[in-house]
């Protein structure tokens, strides 16, 4: 017997739409609510009996440097030390830690008289425990400084916090204090010693000028300091008059030896007397030129003016040897006033040099006392100014705003806590439901069936409930009509009715489908076929004895009619199991049981054949080779793809013609598919009103009557 190929129509994988996350968070919407239930109870609750903690702040200035009304020493160490970003950055940051350290709060503690406080009088290390209240936060781009404490006695913890602010700003004034006392007290100490050395040195120095004669030993210096410069300064100006006189004296010989006129001197041509002789001369000289333009050279007038011109010549001459005398004498003066500075030169030098000798030792002396006293000066200068200082100084930290007491506690924010746990419970809901779906590899929709196991829905079967009856009904007869439209001819209609695993409902199911199909008049036959745990018999009110097994073992001239067992359903027949056997694999396998199914095809219009599992057992598989047509009966929500993929291959190595699966026990009422047989089932099964149960059209030839009552019972 050939069985007809059927192909397998494989439908595109249709994308993941916003429904379908709906559709994974409402079909676990219980675990959704119950994760987010219990999250924001334990939110709420911890929340609620959590000690309301308080905080209180005190706004504090902090200046790098301080402000100095005066330019004097500073040793108060108040401020950076430095003018550059790094150094008040590691002020600041300095600063910071002398708030958060244990001296500051030992003060507070000193000040509130905090160490017999119920609070810390029991801890093992209660400035710790204070000061891990502390908080610290600069304001960005600016000095302040905000200092917070966290308590649940708001009043207390706005007094402490205040007090702390005080006890810094007044610690960082009183160690300047302290700083600038201690460098005053030092300088004190190293003035006083010096004070009696200077002292002694002093009275050493004027026991010294007195026993050397010196009086006044800077004036005496200076004295014979000004009168050495007078005479050196004489002395070379009167050189320089010298080597000019030589120079004068020497051209006058070296004219006279080479007989030449004294007026080639330029210092005897220009002194004015040689000058204006030597004008007048230039001007006879004019004239006796104009003169021998119009007379002869003998004339008496040219005479007269030569004459007048020897006379005038005799007088240049004259007073150029008077002028050549006159610097001679003053060479000599000079010559001699120069022998005589020279001796003077030589007498101060010998005076300066005894004078030094005088006070070499009283200048040693002079310079350790001027030595000391300039230390004790300045040590003295240093002092002052540190007193000045200490008087004119002023803190560069100060409290800008006292903490007040706050009028709502920081901790526990309630509004927040319980919206972070709603949405904390939410998302952990709905995380928890995907989850699980992750981990869920059971049939859940129909798009499981057709995508993943590549098989027809042949239709799907709601959870029988007081609401899903008349849907249930609908959903047989669509079954139905499914097996007919998958049949090519009425010869093909031995069916087996199997599921990959046990409690699917594929029994039930079968029984189902068969009242159906004899309730529209067709002559059905039931084989019991699932000899490891038959049920037909159960769900058909019949025996199970005298059935198939009996009919295998029986002689062969007698007919499987005897063993054929009316139902209580019109047209319906079943074969129930019999004895259950050892080994059933070998009923199946024997040439009676061929006949058997070809006689039931002959004599019958439908023959539904109920087996065990695929999952564990050969039988369904035997059988599943001797059929028409195999449909799978899976169970909503239970049964695991992989397992049931694996099945069906198992079942198409022996019969290709799988016509389809019956998704069963689906609960329509808490299903949010949006597949529409859900839609559909749930619709009619809602939409029948009570005044249509109970009447029932007329069955006959070719007239589909009403179904008789579902089965409830859940079988294999």
């Amino acid at each position: 017997m050939e069985n007809p190929i059927r192909p397998v129509v494989v439908e595109q994988k249709r994308e993941v739409h916003l429904r379908d996350y709906w559709a994974t968070i409402w079909r676990w919407r219980w675990t959704v609510f119950t994760t987010f239930a219990i999250v924001a109870t334990l939110v709420a609750l911890y929340t609620f009996l959590q000690t309301p903690i308080y905080q209180a702040s005190v706004k504090v200035e902090i200046q790098p440097s301080t402000r100095r009304v005066a330019p004097v020493a500073d040793v108060s160490e108040l401020g950076a030390t430095g003018y550059s970003f790094f150094a008040e950055d590691r002020y600041y940051n300095t600063q910071f830690e002398i708030i958060r350290s244990r001296a500051v709060s030992e003060k507070v503690f000193d000040r509130l008289n905090l160490w017999n406080d119920p609070q810390f009088k029991s801890l093992k290390d209660p400035v710790g425990a204070f000061k891990s209240t502390v908080s610290i936060e600069p304001i960005e781009m600016t000095g302040i400084v905000v200092i917070s404490m966290e308590g649940s006695d708001k009043e207390r913890t706005t007094e402490w916090v205040n007090t702390l602010g005080e006890v810094y700003v007044d610690r960082n004034l009183e160690i300047a204090q302290r700083t600038t006392t201690k460098a005053v007290a030092s300088l004190l100490e190293l003035m006083e010693p010096l004070r009696e050395k200077l002292a002694k040195s002093q009275e050493k120095t004027f026991e010294e000028a007195e026993e050397r004669r010196i009086f006044v030993p800077e004036d005496q210096q200076k004295i014979m300091a000004g009168t050495f410069s007078l005479l050196q300064q004489d002395l070379t100006e009167t050189r320089l008059s010298l080597s000019q006189e030589e120079a004068v004296l020497r051209k006058v010989d070296e004219v006279a030896n080479s007989g030449g006129s004294p007026l080639s001197i330029p210092e005897i041509a220009r002194e004015p007397i040689i000058a204006e002789l030597y004008k007048d001369r230039l001007n006879l000289e004019q004239e006796k030129q104009r003169l021998l333009s119009q007379y002869q050279e003998r004339h008496v007038k040219v005479v007269e003016k030569e004459e007048e011109i020897k006379r005038l010549d005799a007088k240049i001459a004259d007073e150029c040897d008077r002028i050549i005398g006159r610097i001679k004498t003053e060479y000599a003066i000079k010559k001699d006033h120069e022998r005589k500075t020279l001796a003077q030169i030589d007498d101060v030098k010998g005076e300066s040099l005894d004078l030094t000798q005088r006070t070499s030792g009283l200048e040693l002396l002079r310079g350790d006392t001027a030595e000391i006293r300039k230390i004790y000066n300045s040590i003295n200068s240093r002092m002052k100014e540190i007193e000045l200082s200490s008087q004119l100084l002023n803190n560069n930290i100060r409290i800008l705003d006292l903490a007040q007491v706050p009028l709502a506690p920081i901790r526990p924010r309630k509004g927040l806590n319980l919206l972070i746990g709603v949405l904390t419970g939410l998302f952990m809901g709905v995380g928890l439901a995907f989850f699980l779906e992750y981990l869920d590899n059971t049939v859940k929709t129909t798009e499981d069936v057709e995508n993943f196991l590549k098989l027809h829905i042949l239709s799907i079967i709601p959870k029988v409930n007081d609401n899903s009856s008349y849907a249930v009904r609908e959903s047989l007869q669509s079954l139905r009509t499914s097996l007919l439209f998958s049949r090519k001819n009425r010869t093909k209609n031995l069916v087996l009715i199997t599921s990959a695993s046990p409690q699917e409902g594929k029994s039930t199911t079968l029984i189902n489908l068969a009242k159906t199909m004899a309730a529209s008049g067709e002559r059905v036959a039931v084989l019991d076929c699932d000899l490891r745990r038959p049920t037909v018999h159960v769900h058909l009110q019949l025996d199970k004895r005298n059935g198939l097994t009996n009919y295998i073992l029986a002689p062969e001239n007698e007919g499987w009619r005897e063993y054929l067992k009316p139902s209580n359903i019109p047209n319906l027949y079943a074969m129930t199991s019999g004895p259950l056997p050892p080994n059933p694999p070998d009923i199946f396998g024997s040439d009676r049981f061929m006949l058997l199914l070809n006689d039931l095809k002959a004599n019958f219009d439908w023959v539904f054949i109920d087996s065990p599992p695929v999952v564990s057992l050969t039988d369904s598989i035997l059988l599943a080779s001797m059929v028409d047509m195999v449909a799978f009966v899976i169970r909503h929500n239970r049964t695991d793809k992989e397992m049931v993929r694996r099945c069906i291959a198992n079942i198409r190595n022996v019969n290709p013609n799988i016509i389809g699966a019956v998704l069963n026990h689906v609960d329509l009422e808490r299903s949010s598919y949006r597949d529409y047989y859900y839609a559909g089932y749930y619709y009619y099964g809602e939409g029948r009103g009570t005044k249509d149960r109970g009447k029932r059209t007329p069955s006959g030839p070719g007239t589909l009557g009403t179904p008789p009552p579902v089965e409830e019972k859940v079988a294999r």
